[in-house]
C-alpha cells in the first residue's frame, strides 16, 4: 500500500548524521509541496524556518557548502533580486516603510543555505515526494473549494486566502501532478491524475481567468514530456472514468467561464457608458496606464516599493474616496518598473529565468527532461498570471517559485525516475550509504 510506502520512504528507518538531514529534506520536500492550495501562508514559513535551520547546520559544520557553476548563477539571479530591492528602498523617500518589503527578501536568500542541504541527500530520491505530494494536496483543495463554493464565497480561495493566488497554484502544482502519470505504482497514477483534475476544477472554481489561459500551455508541455514516457496500457475502465472526468471538467468550466465573461461583459459595457466609474476592468486599466507614466518619468531606479501606490494614485489624481487601494498594479513587470525602474525589470526577468537556466544547463538525461518540464509550468504560470494580478511580493507565491526553483536546481540530469515504492524499496540501500557517510565523517572527526 502507498501509505506504508510513503512512510517508509520518508523515514528511513535508523538514525545517523546523513541520515537525519536526508530524513528532514523528504519531509520538507513532501509537506511543502502540500501546502499551496491548502494553507499557503504555511509554503513561507516552511520556507524560512528550512533556510534559519540550514544556516544553523552549516555553521555547525553538519553539511558542506557544495553548489556548482549552475547552483551559483541561479542564486546570483535571485539575489540580484533582492539587492535591486533593497537599493529602490535605500535611496527612495520613506525608507521607513520598506521594512516590510525587505523582511520579504529573506526567503530569496536561502538558496545559499537550503541548496547545499539538499545536496547531501541521495540523488533522485527527493522529487517523488514533490509530484505526489502535490497531487495529494490538490485532491485537497478541491475538498476546500466546495465548501467554500457552498457555504462562503462565489470564487474558491482554498487555503491562499486570495482566489488569483489560489487559480495560480492550482493550475500549477496540478499539471505537476501529472508528472506522475507514468509511474509504475498504480496509486500514484491514480494520485497524478485525480490531482491533475482537481487542479483544473479549482482553477475554474477560483474564476481567476488568467489561470485558465496557462492551462492550453501546460496542456502543450506535458504532452511534450509524457510522449517521452513510457505509459501505461490504458484499459476500458480507465477510458470510461477518464470520459467521465473530461465531462465533469467541462460541465464545471462551463459554468465559471459563462459566469466569469459575462462579468468582463458588464465591465466593457460599463466601461463604455459610464467611463468614470471604476470596476475591475476599468481599474486595471488606470493602473496600468498610471504605472507606464510612472515609469517613463522614472525609468532608471523608479520611485521605490515604499512609495509605488501613492505614485500611481497620484499620477491618477482621482478624489480621495475614489483612490486605488491596491497594493499593487496587477502587472508584474510594470509593479517591477515602478518600484526599481529598468533595475526592477531587469531583476525580474532575472527571477523567471533562474528556472530555466537551472533545468538547461544539466546534462541530457531523464533527471533534465523531468527538470525542463517543471521549470516550464513554473514560468509559463508566473508569466501568464503576473500580467493580470500579483507575480512576486506576495509571501506565498514568492515561496513557491524559491521551493521549485531550489528542486530545480537539485535534481541530476542523469538521475532516472523514480516512483514513491521503488524509493521505498531503495531505504534499506540508501541507509547504508548514508551509513557510510557518518562513519567517514566519524573518521575526519578522529584525524
Amino acid at each position: 500500500m502507498l501509505p506504508d510506502q510513503l512512510a517508509k520512504a520518508i523515514m528511513l528507518p535508523t538514525r545517523g548524521h546523513f541520515i537525519g538531514i536526508d530524513r528532514n529534506n523528504r519531509l520538507f520536500t513532501f509537506v511543502f509541496a502540500l501546502f499551496p492550495g491548502l494553507l499557503a501562508s504555511g509554503t513561507s514559513v516552511t520556507l524560512v524556518c528550512a533556510f534559519l535551520w540550514a544556516i544553523i547546520s552549516l555553521v555547525a559544520k553538519r553539511f558542506r557548502f557544495e553548489m556548482n557553476r549552475t547552483d551559483r548563477i541561479v542564486a546570483w539571479c535571485l539575489t540580484f533580486y533582492v539587492l535591486v530591492t533593497l537599493f529602490s528602498v535605500v535611496v527612495h523617500p520613506n525608507p521607513a516603510k520598506g521594512g516590510t518589503f525587505i523582511l520579504k527578501m529573506i526567503p530569496f536568500l536561502a538558496i545559499w543555505a537550503v541548496l547545499p542541504r539538499l545536496r547531501a541527500s541521495i540523488s533522485g530520491r527527493l522529487i517523488p515526494f514533490l509530484i505526489t505530494a502535490a497531487g495529494i494536496g490538490m485532491i485537497g483543495s478541491l475538498i476546500f473549494s466546495i465548501g467554500q463554493i457552498a457555504f462562503l464565497s462565489p470564487r474558491a480561495e482554498g487555503g491562499a486566502g486570495n482566489a488569483a493566488v489560489f487559480g495560480l497554484f492550482t493550475v500549477l502544482f496540478g499539471s505537476i501532478s501529472l508528472l506522475n502519470a507514468h509511474s509504475d505504482s498504480r496509486t500514484e497514477r491514480f494520485i497524478a491524475i485525480a490531482g491533475f483534475a482537481c487542479g483544473l476544477v479549482c482553477a475554474f472554481l477560483s474564476g481567476t481567468r488568467s489561470a485558465w489561459l496557462v492551462m492550453p500551455l501546460h496542456f502543450a508541455i506535458l504532452y511534450w514530456y509524457l510522449r517521452g514516457q513510457t505509459l501505461p496500457t490504458i484499459t476500458n475502465v480507465v477510458k470510461v472514468v477518464g470520459a467521465v472526468i473530461i465531462v465533469g471538467i467541462i460541465a464545471i468550466a462551463a459554468t465559471k467561464v459563462t459566469e466569469r465573461y459575462h462579468a468582463l461583459e458588464s465591465d466593457i459595457v460599463q466601461l463604455d457608458r459610464q467611463p468614470d466609474s471604476i470596476n475591475s476592468l476599468n481599474a486595471r486599466l488606470m493602473l496600468w496606464s498610471a504605472a507606464k507614466r510612472a515609469f517613463l518619468a522614472s525609468p532608471l531606479i523608479g520611485y521605490g516599493p515604499q512609495n509605488r501606490m501613492s505614485r500611481v494614485n497620484e499620477i491618477l489624481n482621482l478624489p480621495p474616496d475614489k483612490q486605488m487601494t491596491f497594493t499593487h498594479v496587477h502587472n508584474g513587470l510594470l509593479n517591477a518598473a515602478v518600484d526599481g525602474g529598468i533595475l526592477g525589470v531587469l531583476a525580474v526577468l532575472g527571477l523567471l529565468a533562474a528556472p530555466i537556466i537551472a533545468a538547461s544547463k544539466k546534462k541530457p538525461g531523464p533527471g533534465r527532461d523531468l527538470a525542463i518540464a517543471i521549470s516550464l509550468l513554473l514560468v509559463s504560470s508566473y508569466v501568464i498570471t503576473g500580467m493580470l494580478g500579483i507575480m512576486f511580493g506576495h509571501d506565498a507565491t514568492d515561496a513557491v517559485f524559491i521551493y521549485l526553483t531550489l528542486m530545480i536546481c537539485w535534481i541530476d540530469g542523469t538521475s532516472p525516475y523514480l516512483s514513491i515504492p521503488q524509493v521505498a524499496a531503495h531505504a534499506e540501500a540508501d541507509k547504508l550509504a548514508l551509513s557510510e557517510l557518518d562513519q567517514k565523517l566519524a573518521m575526519a572527526k578522529i584525524d
